[in-house]
């Protein structure tokens, strides 16, 4: 707490630190007069579905927008690297391949389950089995705008710990275009898009097909990935709007997997167990509308069907020296189908601006998978068949209490009932249900120091569920007496404009957690016949930090981005992960560098011509399964990235070459690191395991833009 004491007065000084004094007066009339607000960066994310426009510097959260137009800017080739710079955010690849990069927030770090909600147009694209996000299964291309909304973002529900990522899709605008792209690369990276958009009469539609396939860095780590999307609007009159849109992805990426430290200073590019894959087949088909009713009342809608079918087959290690190599194979399916509905009304109360929302949401998910193994003590095989009904309430108002004052309250009830049967080689079948409730409430303040200037404080609560493999069907690990984790967060902050040339924001958050589930034992000694090592709940986690921002353009010749986050993710409860480690209060959660730093620059030296440099800087961090902080820490490293990219005008359309220099330093790094046995080729010890990143690598491409046909 005394960080975010320390640093309050900081965010004060940035927001007022660019005095506009004819702005101020203008502040007055605010709530009076709401649309004469300038509105230099606008966020639909203010409500569970999109509604009407809002200012960011009237939230009291810091909101983070990633327009297509910096994606393709950034060079960026998956969601992962188009938000990597971004302030809050943890990312790794502990698979071993391009495609599956973690991602999380504020000091979460994805393990054993991911605490950052993805939402695309609406849906929860979380996997219901253990929240993880399949980033390859969104359609990259078809992106208009990404919301990263760190903390709590209450009225979203469970699972969003560390915040949420709300993704936004294109759909078709006032002229027909179509637009065609081709990359190629590295380690045989090779992608082709295409896609066509724009109206007919009152309807608007958007088509997109993707392909890509890369061979990958390290030995049997490629993957090959293809894409459909279509989105038909309608617009039958100013306060209607209907969108049906179809997504269809098939993909089957292999994962090379972590090295001993031992191999992977030798020779970073080999698999110590190859044969790894994951296999996905996946629809998706959404249905979204908005109708504007009388008295400033809207009525939003969205509902969604998913299918997912997914085969993972996995080579390990052996049980134990000498032993044969273990092998698993996981055939699973999913189905997921649900809804929102939201009522908002926007009109002044006693003459103050008001905002209020109420909405439901509703999801049933349908899983369940066969697991067939072997290893040295025989075959093993498992079933499971899961289902889980979701449901949510959520309220939420902003009200204006005077011309620079605005409170934003808001309040959301989930029950959760997850209920599954299992069963086994070695036990019996079994049946596990379980229901969770919890109200979570939100409450924020906002000051308009000037027209150009604010500072909020907000708090809220946040929790996730244990998933069902946290709860059921694993052998000495599975706890049905788990509680969901809990969250009280806070945060302070300021935004400002720099005249009419830069931005910058800064806030200091705090997360106190409780309950956060990890493995225990109170008994470590597998020998002494009361071992007693299973899934439990421990007292207390914090995450504490600052993050800030400044972008900027000197002239039409510079610009520039540059994003810092300072985190402190602790343990603060004693218990014990083995017979010979205990973690003490104070302990750092591995996988969580304290620092991250982005600075781009770009030049623009000809008109239509960029060259951009980007460098990303990522501290060190404690290898997974050293929660006790026993061992070396993962290096840190820092990457340069270029683009240099040409447009022209071309007749009927635009022309775009540009070409991507990832790694120029051609750095030798890990992104991440655990602390495993290694019976391969040593005694069983454990031993630091790494994932090498990929060195210099090179793209280049092509895309023209049809326009106006």
């Amino acid at each position: 707490m005394l960080l975010f004491v320390r640093w309050a007065l900081c965010v004060c000084f940035l927001s007022a630190c660019i005095p506009s004094p004819a702005a101020f007066a203008q502040d007055v009339a605010l709530a009076d007069e709401p649309d004469i607000i300038e509105t230099p960066e606008v966020v639909v994310s203010s409500t569970r579905l999109p509604d009407a426009p809002v200012d960011a510097r009237t939230l009291p959260a810091k909101v983070t927008v990633i327009t297509a137009e910096d994606i393709r800017k950034s060079g960026a080739k998956t969601v992962q690297e188009a938000i990597q710079g971004a302030t809050g955010i943890v990312m790794y690849d502990l698979v071993g391949n391009a495609f599956q990069q973690t991602i999380d927030l504020r000091g979460f770090n994805g393990q054993p389950a991911p605490s950052t909600s993805v939402f695309v147009d609406g849906q929860r694209i979380n996997e219901p089995d253990f929240n993880t996000i399949n980033f390859d299964l969104i359609p990259f291309d078809t992106i208009e705008r990404i919301e990263i909304i760190p903390s709590p973002a209450t009225i979203y529900g469970k699972n969003a710990l560390g915040g949420v990522v709300n993704i936004i899709t294109k759909r078709g605008g006032d002229k027909r275009q179509v637009t065609g792209e081709a990359l190629f690369g590295s380690w045989g990276r090779q992608r082709y898009t295409i896609n066509a958009s724009g109206p007919i009469g009152k309807f608007d539609y958007y088509f997109n097909l993707g392909k890509e396939k890369e061979d990958g860095y390290r030995n049997d780590s490629g993957g090959n990935i293809s894409r459909v999307y279509g989105r038909v609007g309608y617009r039958p009159a100013e306060e209607t709007d209907i969108t049906l849109s179809y997504t269809y992805v098939t993909d089957k990426l292999f994962q090379a997997g972590t090295l001993p430290m031992s191999v992977a200073v030798v020779n970073p590019r080999s698999n110590f167990t190859p044969g790894d894959f994951v296999d996905n087949n996946s629809n998706v088909v959404r249905l979204t509308g908005r109708q504007g009713l009388p008295l400033g009342f809207s009525l939003n809608v969205n509902g969604f069907y998913r299918q997912l079918d997914q085969t993972q087959f996995g080579v390990g290690q052996p049980f134990f020296p000498g032993s044969i190599l273990s092998t698993a194979q996981t055939i699973s399916t999913t189905q997921s189908w649900g809804g929102t509905v939201q009522l908002a009304q926007n009109t002044p109360l006693f003459g103050h601006h008001n905002n209020l929302v109420f909405g439901a949401d509703a999801q049933r998910n349908d899983f369940g998978s066969r697991l067939a193994s072997t290893s040295g003590f025989g075959p093993f095989n498992n079933r499971t068949a899961t289902n889980e009904d979701i449901l949510g309430l959520y309220a939420q108002d902003t009200l204006s209490l005077l011309p620079q004052l605005l409170l934003t309250a808001g309040v959301r009830y989930d029950q959760d009932r997850i209920s599954s049967d299992f069963e086994d080689t070695f036990t019996p079948p079994g049946v596990g249900t379980k229901t969770f409730y919890r109200t979570n409430p939100r409450a924020g303040l906002t000051y308009l120091i000037h027209s150009d200037a604010s500072v909020y404080f907000n708090y809220s609560q946040g929790f996730r569920v244990p998933t069902f493999l946290e709860l059921f069907p694993v052998i000495g690990q599975s706890n049905q007496l788990l509680k969901p984790i809990t969250s009280n967060n806070f945060e302070f902050g300021g935004k400002t404009r720099l005249w009419n040339w830069g931005e910058a924001s800064l806030s200091l958050f705090q997360s106190d957690v409780r309950n956060e589930i990890y493995f225990t034992c109170t008994n470590c000694d597998v020998f002494s016949g009361g071992y007693d090592g299973l899934n439990r709940n421990i007292d207390k986690t914090s995450r504490q930090g600052i993050e800030a921002s400044f972008k900027g353009r000197y002239n039409e010749y510079f610009d520039g981005l540059i994003n810092y986050t300072f985190t402190e993710a602790t343990i603060q409860s004693t218990f014990n992960i083995s017979a010979t480690k205990s973690v003490m209060p104070g302990s750092t959660i591995p996988l969580v560098p304290k620092n991250r730093l982005s600075v781009t620059g770009n030049v623009h030296p000809l008109d239509g011509t960029t060259i951009s440099l980007t460098g990303l800087y990522v501290g060190s961090q404690y290898y997974l399964n050293d929660e006790a902080n026993v061992h070396p820490r993962l290096p840190d490293y820092f990457l340069l990235n270029g683009r240099l990219a040409y447009e022209r005008l071309v007749p009927g359309g635009r022309l775009t070459a540009f070409l991507l220099l990832n790694n120029i330093l051609n750095k030798k790094y890990f992104t991440s690191g655990t602390m495993a046995s290694n019976t391969l080729t040593g005694g069983g010890g454990l031993e630091q395991f790494v994932m090498p990143a990929p060195t210099f690598a090179i793209y280049g491409g092509l895309s023209y833009r049809f326009e106006g046909l």
